[in-house]
């Protein structure tokens, strides 16, 4: 997981400084994915360069440090977040897809939301016709591996499918 990707899904949602990116992502996946403010700012700064978000440099002298200046998206951040969201490659592991899932849920337009979870879903029916091939004649541990794998996938495209539910009304597409 990149962590500029994830730094562009989160401003997908709404403009934001370097450490309130770094309070929406703990809030999102919790402490045992904590990041510092020094890897973010590493990152917003590469953003800045590569031109995929603009720094407001007006900022208040209360808040002169310059972790707290607002970060907004370009047209070619939010292109590459859009593609970062929706293009789930076919090995994508399922912690990538709930990452990817989780963030857009919380940032993601309508259009790039559905967009993930038809994605999702492709890729969810892609790995269970793949996993439907017979293993009778394999080995225990193999056979165990397949069903492990199977409800695993089956359980990420419930996920998926009930997802929709778990986001706020939105007035205004971002």
């Amino acid at each position: 997981m990149v962590l500029d990707d994830v730094l562009l899904a989160l401003l997908g949602g709404r403009d934001s400084s370097a450490w309130e990116l770094m309070r929406r992502h703990d809030e999102i996946f919790g402490s045992a994915r904590r990041m510092d403010i020094v890897r973010v700012m590493a990152s917003v700064t590469r953003l800045e360069r590569a031109g995929f978000l603009r720094v407001d440099t007006a900022v208040p002298a209360r808040m002169a440090s310059s972790n707290r200046r607002t970060c907004s998206l370009t047209a070619a951040g939010r292109q590459r977040q859009r593609t970062w969201l929706c293009a789930l490659p076919p090995d994508v592991s399922i912690e990538d897809v709930y990452v990817r899932g989780m963030l857009a849920v919380e940032s993601a337009d309508e259009a790039t939301f559905d967009m993930f979870i038809r994605s999702g879903l492709a890729v969810t029916r892609a790995r269970m016709h793949a996993l439907a091939d017979d293993v009778a004649g394999a080995a225990a541990v193999t056979r165990a591996k397949a069903a492990f794998e199977r409800e695993t996938v089956r359980a990420l495209a419930l996920w998926l499918h009930q997802l929709p539910d778990h986001r706020l009304p939105r007035s205004v597409a971002g």
